[in-house]
């Protein structure tokens, strides 16, 4: 009721906008339907976001959608974000008036030739993908902007969409490593428009060249034409600037931290994405790795920032790269494989990135050939005295370490049981203690049969037993909802539920469980590449007291002949199997993660073939402070090995068990035995399940929704 009422005042207001022309009149109708678009989006309304801004685009182009199209690419829904600016792309196209109403930056609102309005929106669609595209989407972008001929609004050096068409067309052949052309394009250009005054034609060219040169590896001409900005004293931070880069290019640590000294913290605030990059460089030469690994997690955290000209941006795949490298240098091989694969993710030719796996994979041949020294073993709970002695009242503990050695870790036992242990080296296991002194020994393993042992006790005190409270450990809640609604294959239908079911559990997530904002990454209408990507960044930000709840919704599929089940992306075709996201990479990309709890909701066809080991125990006693120590790794799917439908009943229980409980501690078995499956299968044939994840690492804890 409150939508329809909310479309008859939006047409009531659309009715009454005064009409000086128009043209006028329907540019005014298309702000008010693109800023009502964008805030349903915001809200978590994308149908009718949807529907309002494809009228938006029908009744007059704005660049106003372009304010939805980015808060899409937030939502990590880039497919959706370039059919929307494809969108208003094609409708200036076809615009039948050789003028648009166009908002142009510095300029004010006003009519420009068409040609001129349609360079501005590809602007806009370059900046976007700048931000969140890989590097098809961005040159591509690129392409389409260095292409269009248009006739400036002022003269040459003083048009903005001038100058910033000049600057593409620099980006798009150093991307493509023209470095010559780039050069030559440079030198034959006329001074551009600044913001501060028109500059003397050498500085122009100087400045321009410098990012070519220092690419190039050319830092001598860089450095010269550094120093030609000497002409203009309005560019000494831009010198300081510069030469801050170089340096660390050059691998002068020492210079280079001292031109970082002279620059004003408010313009290294305003410009974190690059400055903590070249920061991170600088640490990786120095091999302060930690540090380097500090400063490139906020490169990227950075990313992403509004208001920050996204021409300037390091490219995601440069900052992974690096970030690779520092885990490299730190001897942690399998995040640096990690880092390197999400940079081989957004560009697969990127030539550092390749060349990065190689030498990882040649310093670990060759350190297991020299490898004479045992593991090193880190316990990280219980945490033991300098007697190493715990006291506990438990029945059972969780042991919970990490054992480092340059050749890698196989195996982990704790008293002669070989416990879960995570190619990076983490590992946990559970003992039951018996009353009295308990002799605990950690051994480890490492890939060339050198092995060390760690000896501790616990002591279990006499007639105690488990706490009732439960001691809520200090950790963050995490969230990556996965929604795969739109395919481009014709031969896979679309769907019409799994984003606004996301966006459900998003809003009770956030509203009711302690989760976050920031803590909640969404993905819509993701390729398989986004899903692969986003599991791999979440291990570099997943802490081991952690909680994770990892949301898909979107077709499943079963192949019996394999004996496999697969999720499929906005990317998959129909009949390439090798397009499909199998459920053994998911459950490999999980078991990566070194969170406390993980519980993965799948809410697909088939989505039971999850399950590789036991199902619940509807008998099992429940006893929170024991979930709660205990590592777990735990699933509910809307169905077992079968189809089930778009309308999702599924869901319809899981946000009514969210949405009402009253309890302050809700665990996922709980929910599931008591609120969804018996009303699932009552309303459907399809019947849910709830299971455990041995192979991605559980023990015999529950996750646990804590209440607000």
């Amino acid at each position: 009721m409150k939508k329809k009422l909310l479309l008859l005042l939006l047409c009531i207001t659309l009715f009454f906008v005064p009409a000086t022309s128009q043209s006028q009149t329907d540019y005014e109708k298309a702000i008010i339907l693109a800023t009502e678009a964008s805030k349903q989006l915001s809200s978590g309304d994308l149908r009718l976001a949807d529907s309002l801004i494809k009228q938006s685009v029908s009744v007059y182009p704005t660049v106003a959608i372009y304010d939805y199209a980015y808060t899409l690419a937030e939502l990590s829904d880039i497919e959706g974000s370039n059919q929307v600016m494809e969108l208003v792309r094609k409708r200036v196209l076809e615009f039948k008036e050789k003028q648009l109403i166009m908002k142009i930056p510095g300029r004010g609102t006003f009519p420009c030739n068409k040609q001129y309005a349609y360079f501005g929106f590809l602007l806009r669609s370059y900046e976007v993908n700048k931000i969140f595209g890989d590097r098809k989407l961005i040159m591509n972008s690129l392409e389409l902007a260095t292409k269009v001929s248009f006739v400036p609004l002022a003269s040459y050096q003083d048009d903005y969409y001038v100058t910033m068409q000049q600057l593409l067309r620099i980006e798009y052949l150093r991307m493509q490593k023209k470095y010559a052309e780039a050069i030559n394009l440079i030198n034959s250009m006329p001074p551009l428009r600044s913001n501060e005054s028109i500059k003397s034609y050498t500085v122009t060219k100087a400045e321009l060249q410098i990012p070519i040169f220092v690419e190039m590896g050319d830092f001598q001409r860089a450095t010269y034409n550094v120093s030609l900005l000497n002409i203009d004293p309005q560019l000494v931070i831009a010198q300081t600037s510069w030469m801050f880069y170089i340096s660390a290019m050059m691998y002068d640590s020492k210079q280079a931290m001292s031109y970082y000294a002279m620059l004003p913290q408010s313009m290294v605030q305003a410009n974190l994405n690059a400055y903590y990059y070249v920061l991170g460089i600088i640490k990786n030469n120095s091999k302060n790795y930690d540090e380097a690994i500090h400063d490139l997690q906020l490169a990227i955290s950075d990313n992403a920032k509004k208001n920050v000209a996204a021409i300037w941006l390091v490219e995601k795949w440069k900052t992974y790269t690096a970030l690779g490298d520092a885990y490299a240098g730190a001897n942690q091989y399998h995040k640096a494989k990690d880092n390197y694969s999400i940079a081989l993710l957004s560009n697969p030719g990127y030539e550092p990135a390749v060349t990065g796996l190689a030498k990882l994979e040649a310093d670990y041949s060759a350190a297991k050939l020299v490898d004479q020294t045992a593991p090193i073993i880190t316990l990280f709970e219980p945490s033991p005295s300098r007697g190493l002695i715990v006291t506990t009242a438990s029945s059972s503990v969780m042991i919970k370490g990490m054992a480092s050695d340059p050749s890698g870790i196989t195996k982990v036992s704790i008293n002669d049981v070989e416990v879960y242990t995570q190619s990076s080296g983490d590992f946990w296991g559970e003992i039951v203690l018996k009353e009295g002194i308990n002799k605990v020994v950690v051994s480890a393993t490492d890939a060339v049969g050198n092995k060390k042992q760690q000896i501790f006790e616990i002591e279990k005190k006499f007639g105690e037993n488990n706490i009732a409270e439960m001691p809520v450990k200090e950790g963050k809640n995490y969230a990556l909802l996965i929604a795969a609604q739109y395919y481009t294959d014709d031969n896979i239908s679309s769907l019409d539920n799994p984003v606004a079911d996301a966006v459900k559990l998003k809003l009770i997530l956030k509203n009711n469980y302690n989760y976050a904002d920031g803590n909640i990454i969404t993905l819509y209408n993701p390729e398989v590449n986004d899903v692969k990507r986003q599991l791999l960044e979440l291990s570099n930000t997943i802490q081991p007291e952690d909680n994770l709840v990892i949301f898909y919704a979107g077709h499943g599929i079963w192949v019996e002949k394999e004996k496999k089940g697969y999720w499929l992306l906005t990317d998959s075709k129909g009949k390439d199997p090798k397009t499909w996201l199998p459920n053994k990479d998911v459950l490999d990309l999980i078991a990566k993660l070194p969170s406390r709890h993980t519980l993965l909701i799948t809410d697909a066809c088939f989505s039971g073939s999850v399950f590789k080991t036991r199902n619940f125990d509807p008998t099992a006693p429940v006893a929170i402070q024991n979930m709660n120590e205990k590592i777990s790794r735990v699933a509910i799917t809307s169905g077992n090995d079968t189809e089930v439908p778009d309308k999702s009943v599924f869901m319809k229980y899981l946000v009514k068990a969210l949405s009402e409980n009253k309890e302050k501690y809700l665990t996922a078995q709980k929910m599931f035995i008591n609120q969804i499956i018996e009303a699932v299968m009552t309303e459907t044939k399809t019947e849910p399940r709830y299971g455990t994840l041995e192979l991605a690492g559980h023990v015999g804890g529950d996750f646990i929704f804590i209440k607000k």
